[in-house]
């Protein structure tokens, strides 16, 4: 990244390396938004202050990246060991044998050097044997205290990364529409998945064992240097220079650990995009170009993480040498004094002793060195975990929301605008009514801004500018759970989740009644084609339903709205996509549906709004006409009569 760009963002210089791996990979977005910027500025319906949005869309992922940054290793590790609070006495009991483990570690060398000590000076084979018995009751202590350790600190990790995942995915489950249309899906699964797993260990044992390395560092130190301050300070004096050298290559690591799991992101996306649409991959024969882009980003994680085990493997044997030196050191200067040429003189007893604590001088050290690897890829993924759990919901319920039940369908669309970028206006002074029980039709070229409408309806998003009333009641003020429980939507290409008919008909009821929901597969005409399985409500449909027909999925769609009983029913062209036969049973569904209800519809097959009170007709964003159908028939040179001819001449030449 360049220094004026560095600085015209607000960036440190340090943080250079992690701010170009988030703005390179926006950077076409951003470029995107200059031309959009410049189009907006052209037009007189261009939003206020197009300037400053225009930086908030370029600032907006180096802010993220920075934010990131200032998210200290530390901070984030004490930000994750809150997750552990539910479980204080497993911690508890798994430290306290953790501790015990260690200390009962330092007794077998001591009386090592103490049983060779008394060999010498000719001791009693009882008192021997003492020692013995002494080391093999530290072994079966030692032996007793691991087992308590290790199965208390796993199962507690289990659960913590069991609670990691439930928090993330309860979170996700409250963010907006806008969060999932800015993300990758296979981003969001690594993050729910892989990434909470990977802090199952460190949460487990990489806190404790690190907690566990530093006490040991220290017992040892004091033994060595209580033994024989000499000896003790050529294995004592390294120690800070090691773990100096720790913390340095642990700082250069972790900006590529969050580089590579980004690139194992964009991996797991090229499957959760692909594997979805394989229908239109075959269709197309693009099976190979798939091969190839898969190829791209498995090459792509292949180049990170090489390089990650290129610095790894190039450190550690250092690292090693390093260790054999001090060793050899500590030979050089015992020599002399075991063999009585220098003084003080040394035992072979507390010699035997330093060689055996010099190796368990080592085993704090790896483990801190090890751990610093395992933190590195747990802030990692811990980074991308809170990423998502910091990021607030734009669509909630106010402190005061008002509970609208039962709903009366009463709508209000008063000067509405609104953007999805922040800078291109999709909407534009929006305003029409709807009357309780009333069925309005909304059409228009496409592009015209229907389905925004019916979205802003739903409150997936909140209007940038004027307000939207129910029952006289802004929307934004409303209780959202109360307020979506009584609304239903028939979608132009509905969604089955994978599972049976019955459970999918029955989506959003708690305990539903087996006859309801046969009652509303009837009114759908849904039943005959159910019961013409083998299985009937039970048979299992495919992944979003890719096992039944269009028709099919529509009607099991209108049953599961009907079930739902919904006091605001939104139509989003539910009949576009299939023939005239199953047109006319799904528009007869459609009839049983709305009655009684405030209906939303949009079709583009227009004779399907013939039945509806009035029509709005959008055109760029705005209300060009409204009136019944008949009326708006009469206007020659209307937008909907040019619509309807043009639809008339198509339908003459595909009969041709």
């Amino acid at each position: 990244m360049s220094v004026n760009r560095m600085r015209l963002l607000g960036a440190d210089k340090t943080q250079a390396p992690l701010l170009e791996l988030h703005f390179s990979r926006r950077q076409q977005r951003c470029l995107e938004n200059i031309r959009i910027l410049l189009e907006a500025k052209r037009s007189s319906d261009a939003l206020p202050d197009a300037d400053q949005l225009y930086a908030e869309s370029v600032a907006e992922p180096v802010r993220n990246a920075q934010a990131a940054v200032r998210g200290s290793e530390l901070a984030v590790i004490w930000r994750l060991l809150g997750y552990l609070k539910p479980y204080r006495a497993d911690v508890w009991i798994g430290g306290l044998a953790a501790i015990l483990l260690t200390l009962l570690a330092l007794v077998p060398p001591f009386l090592s050097g103490k049983l060779i000590d008394g060999l010498q000076q000719g001791a009693d084979l009882e008192s021997l044997f003492q020692l013995v018995g002494l080391m093999a009751a530290a072994v079966v202590l030692r032996t007793f205290f691991l087992w308590v350790r290790l199965r208390r600190m796993a199962m507690m990790g289990e659960r913590v990364a069991h609670d990691i995942r439930q928090h993330v995915y309860g979170h996700l489950q409250t963010l907006s529409l806008r969060f999932f249309t800015r993300k990758q899906t296979g981003s969001i699964i690594a993050r729910c998945s892989s990434d909470t797993d990977r802090l199952w260990d460190v949460l487990a044992f990489g806190v404790i064992e690190v907690a566990l390395a530093v006490l040991m560092l220290l017992g040892l130190g004091g033994v060595l240097l209580v033994l024989d301050w000499r000896l003790g300070l050529v294995l004592t004096l390294p120690v800070p220079v090691i773990l100096f050298a720790f913390y340095r290559h642990s700082t250069g690591m972790q900006t590529t650990f969050l580089k590579a799991w980004r690139k194992w992101s964009d991996l797991t996306s090229v499957l959760s995009g692909t594997i979805p649409g394989m229908r239109v991959v075959k269709a197309f024969h693009q099976e190979e170009r798939e091969v190839r882009r898969f190829g791209r980003e498995n090459d792509a994680c292949l180049e990170t993480f090489t390089r990650i085990h290129k610095v790894w493997t190039n450190f550690w044997p250092l690292l090693s040498f390093g260790f054999q030196i001090i060793t050899l050191t500590m030979y050089v200067f015992a020599l002399p004094r075991l063999t009585g040429g220098t003084e003080p003189a040394l035992s072979i007893g507390i010699f035997v002793t330093f060689l055996l604590y010099a190796g368990m001088f080592m085993q704090p050290l790896e483990t801190i060195g090890q751990m610093t690897r395992m933190m590195n890829l747990a802030v990692s993924s811990a980074h991308r975990i809170f990423e998502i759990l910091d990021t607030e919901p734009q669509i909630q319920d106010t402190q005061d929301a008002v509970v609208l039940s039962p709903l009366q369908g009463a709508i209000v669309f008063d000067q509405v605008g609104f953007t999805y970028d922040g800078v291109r206006p999709v909407l534009k002074e929006i305003s029409f009514s709807v009357n309780p029980g009333e069925v309005i039709g909304l059409v228009g070229p496409s592009g015209a801004g229907k389905s925004t409408i019916i979205q802003l309806l739903a409150r997936f998003y909140d209007p940038v500018l004027g307000r939207i009333l129910v029952d006289g009641v802004d929307l934004r003020q409303v209780d959202l759970g109360a307020y979506r429980r009584q609304v239903g939507m028939v979608l132009q290409d509905p969604y089955l989740f994978h599972g049976s008919l019955m459970d999918n008909i029955a989506y959003g009821m708690e305990n539903p009644d087996p006859g309801a929901v046969i009652e509303a597969a009837r009114a759908a005409h849904a039943h005959d084609f159910i019961c013409g399985f083998e299985q009937g409500y039970e048979t299992m449909v495919g992944e979003r339903g890719q096992t039944l027909s269009g028709g099919e999925r529509q009607r099991i769609s209108i049953a599961r709205a009907i079930l739902h009983n919904p006091k605001i029913l939104i139509l989003d062209d539910a009949t576009s996509n299939v023939d005239t036969e199953t047109e006319r049973k799904i528009q007869d569904a459609l009839d049983r549906l709305v009655e009684g209800r405030t209906v939303i519809a949009i079709a583009h097959r227009l004779s399907t709004l013939r039945r509806a009170s009035r029509l709005v007709v959008l055109k760029d964003g705005r209300i060009v006409e409204s009136g019944t159908h008949d009326e708006l028939l009469q206007m020659e040179s209307g937008v909907f009569r040019k619509l309807v001819d043009l639809q008339q001449e198509l339908h003459q030449r595909f009969a041709i």
